[in-house]
């Protein structure tokens, strides 16, 4: 069972989001919670890709 962390978000930007959610229908979110979870996962693995093309810079170098 997975679990899971309260974290506290501004309020406009809950508002944002749930503005979005209401205007764009087809993204599929069924709460702006699993929203959310989606952006934070492709931020981190965007993350994690943009790490992994600098290490292979650094080793290329090296």
């Amino acid at each position: 069972m997975k679990k899971y962390r309260t974290v506290r978000i501004p309020d406009d930007l809950v508002k944002s989001i749930l503005n979005i959610m209401d205007d764009r229908k087809d993204l599929g979110y069924r709460s702006h919670s699993e929203f959310i979870i989606d952006a934070v996962r492709r931020r981190v693995e965007d993350l994690i890709k943009s790490n992994q093309k600098s290490l292979a810079k650094i080793r290329k170098m090296i």
